[in-house]
């Protein structure tokens, strides 16, 4: 089964608005997302696409 269009939709708007990150999906419905700064790297994962892209956009708003 695949992912809700609204939720691809998003996910493409997020991966355009922010290309300093990569959205990974992995086994199951989980997803990873990592962000390369400098010597760090960022990484974020959680269970649902929609709960990433939840966090993300808190994340780039910096809360």
């Amino acid at each position: 089964m695949g992912l809700p269009f609204d939720q691809v939709v998003r996910q493409q708007r997020f991966i355009r608005d922010h290309p300093e990150w990569s959205i990974h999906p992995q086994d199951g419905p989980s997803f990873t997302a990592e962000k390369g700064d400098g010597n760090w790297r960022h990484i974020v994962a959680h269970p649902s696409l929609k709960g990433l892209l939840d966090r993300l956009d808190e994340i780039v708003a910096g809360r």
